[in-house]
């Protein structure tokens, strides 16, 4: 029983530890405690686990803290200052090829399937899936299925963004990809919301973030400071200064209007 409580708890802590710091060696950690974990509760797994299993493995060769996690401006400029790729680019290269690659395999194995399936052709599948006492968590979602038109346009939806995607990241229109990627994270927060697959959800949200290149995400970096913009005038801010009451605020605002 102590064995397993130490073993138990240092999972939760790699986890963590990860999901802040990344790097090669906590993804390593983070895989060798996955595997023993996902092998000794098979009862509690659903369904992405096999992914997570794989693109673990992966992420042990990427570079996955130079973006988010403590000191990545610092990390960033040290790989900038490299001459050449050294072999750690080249291998960061290689295991985000493959992530990308298993998850557009993935995507299309399974909306393949599905089109092949009577259920999902007749657009009945999500009524069936909708009556699983497992799955099911609101009355609002059973309602929805049991309607046709709804029942058979979020099948054909499914099938549809699913054999999408591999296409999508090989399209040289930005909105395709980003269009995809959007209509996909919809699709699983559904599933989480609908469902109660959370962990499923969250592991396929992480998989397709990876399908957008770096162009995609500055686009869409800059479309967001723009909107900001747009909704909030430039020095606005939420508190007033310090000292100065909400009436000399205004008062001083209408002075500026009219100078």
């Amino acid at each position: 029983m102590l064995w397993f409580e130490i073993v138990f708890h240092a999972v939760i802590v790699a986890a963590l530890a990860f999901m802040i710091f990344g790097g090669r060696w906590l993804a390593l950690a983070q895989a060798v405690m996955m595997w023993s974990l996902h092998n000794r509760n098979q009862d509690v797994l659903e369904g992405g686990d096999n992914l997570a299993q794989i693109l673990i493995l992966f992420m042990v060769f990427t570079v996955s803290d130079a973006r988010f996690a403590p000191g990545a401006k610092r990390r960033r400029a040290r790989l900038r200052e490299r001459e050449r790729p050294a072999v750690s680019t080249v291998l960061h290269n290689l295991a985000a090829f493959l992530i990308v690659f298993q998850t557009a395999v993935l995507y299309f194995a399974a909306g393949y399937w599905k089109i092949t399936g009577k259920m999902w052709q007749d657009g009945v599948a999500m009524y069936y899936i909708s009556r699983i006492t497992g799955f099911q968590m609101s009355a609002a979602y059973t309602h929805l299925m049991s309607n046709a038109y709804v029942g058979t346009a979020v099948c054909y939806f499914t099938i549809a963004v699913e054999l999408a995607l591999p296409f999508a990241i090989l399209s040289a229109r930005p909105w395709d990809r980003k269009a995809n990627a959007l209509a996909l994270e919809a699709m699983h927060v559904g599933i989480m919301v609908c469902m109660g697959l959370v962990c499923f959800g969250l592991l396929m949200i992480g998989a397709d973030c990876t399908c957008l290149r770096d162009d995609d995400y500055r686009s869409l970096a800059r479309r967001l400071r723009t909107l900001k913009e747009r909704l909030l005038p430039r020095g606005w801010s939420p508190l007033p200064a310090r000292g100065m009451s909400p009436v000399a605020i205004a008062a001083g605002q209408d002075g500026v209007a009219d100078a």
